[in-house]
């Protein structure tokens, strides 16, 4: 399990004890959404969280929903998230992208290939950053409408933000691409 993954389950929980649906929701929601885990990822770790007794469960039993387990915090577990909150390990950000993958295998390939290649993810990455601006907005709205949870919308605002800055920073790169294998050609920029 992700450290990141590991330390966001167990400081969700603190606010409150919730449900892996509800683990899901909150871990996209409070991400911005450029962070998303497949419900598989979310109950493997609450298993493994259970197994190092950083949390437990009780049994919710409703007769509208099947039985379903609501996970809390322990104390270690507690004990675990402060450690993990007060000793930070900064570090750059991996460069794991497959589009980084995709460009290693297909040096050798026509530079009209890897073009097209840049040209797509140019456009994922578009509709990306309207789909986080959007949300942003709405975020903003929200902060600007209401006193609760000010501070946890203030803070999804800014994880927004930064979303939409890689995005932006992801989109430089992506012309950079491909104005030099342009030059390559000899063709120069479009």
């Amino acid at each position: 399990m992700k450290v990141s993954v590991k330390y966001g389950l167990l400081g969700f929980l603190a606010r409150n004890a919730q449900h892996g649906y509800e683990l899901k929701r909150t871990f996209e929601q409070l991400t911005g959404g450029f962070w998303q885990l497949n419900h598989g990822q979310i109950y493997q770790s609450l298993l493994a969280l259970e197994a190092e007794g950083l949390v437990s469960h009780t049994v919710e039993h409703d007769e509208a929903v099947p039985d379903r387990k609501v996970y809390e915090l322990t104390a270690a577990g507690q004990q675990a998230l402060d450690r993990w909150l007060d000793n930070p390990e900064p570090r750059a950000r991996p460069l794991r992208d497959e589009l980084f993958i995709r460009l290693a295998v297909m040096s050798s390939a026509p530079i009209k290939q890897l073009l097209e290649l840049i040209a797509a993810h140019r456009s994922i990455y578009l509709q990306r950053m309207s789909e986080l601006t959007k949300t942003k907005s709405a975020v903003a709205d929200s902060v600007e409408a209401s006193l609760e949870g000010r501070d946890a919308l203030l803070m999804e605002a800014l994880l927004l933000e930064a979303a939409i800055y890689h995005c932006e920073a992801d989109l430089r790169w992506l012309d950079h691409c491909e104005v030099t294998l342009q030059r390559r050609t000899g063709r120069g920029p479009n």
